[in-house]
């Protein structure tokens, strides 16, 4: 690929990722005003898609807020579990 073909490749994914974001009606604080509670939910079974599905949108664009959901959640499983002390 040439610079050229790279530089167009990287706008037009930059765009993509705009466009992605407009449609999230949710902010990052917005989001994590409900991760802890969403996320002890999720942990014992409930769907995140029947709570908050404006949640679940973000989180799917939202790498950050993704993966800070991720792990409450796995920690909160194995919190459950009996696995930590």
């Amino acid at each position: 690929m040439t610079p050229e073909n790279q530089g167009h490749h990287l706008h037009k994914l930059i765009a993509e990722m705009v466009v992605a974001h407009q449609d999230d009606p949710m902010c990052c604080a917005d989001c994590e005003c409900n991760l802890e509670r969403l996320a002890e939910m999720v942990a014992r079974g409930a769907s995140l898609h029947d709570l908050m599905p404006g949640v679940e949108y973000h989180l799917q664009c939202c790498s950050d807020c993704r993966e800070e959901f991720q792990a409450l959640v796995c920690i909160l499983q194995a919190e459950l579990k009996g696995e930590l002390g």
